[in-house]
């Protein structure tokens, strides 16, 4: 039978095991940095998605201040109070959205920020 050696050196599949564990360590990292343009991209979704919040609360409270008008025969009185309703809807939709993402964004720094430094 043939002993292992116990010298100071790793065996071969354990020295294999860490060089490959490092190598895949080495990839996540690469793989999960984001870059410029990833972010600004991010940062262009977010703003679609704000912009088209508030657009939202405008129109929809536009188009039930209009057909309210158009049932009650009151044409702008409606319409005013309804679009003015949607405006404020619509910011407030705004205002949540923004600070749910600025939360998620300083849970992310602060994911980021505990992560042990990497292995050389």
């Amino acid at each position: 039978m043939s002993e292992r050696p116990t010298g100071g050196g790793a065996s071969g599949p354990d020295r294999r095991l860490s060089e490959l564990s490092r190598k895949l360590a080495r990839l996540r990292r690469t793989r999960t940095e984001t870059g410029p343009a990833q972010r600004r991209g991010t940062q262009l979704g977010f703003a679609f998605r704000l912009a088209t919040e508030l657009v939202a609360g405008f129109v929809v409270g536009g188009f039930i201040g209009w057909y309210l008008d158009e049932w009650l025969g009151t044409l702008p009185l409606f319409l005013l109070l309804f679009f003015g309703l949607g405006a404020a809807a619509g910011i407030l939709n705004v205002v949540r959205t923004a600070h749910a993402m600025n939360e998620a964004a300083l849970d992310e720094d602060d994911d980021e920020a505990r992560k042990p430094p990497p292995d050389n």
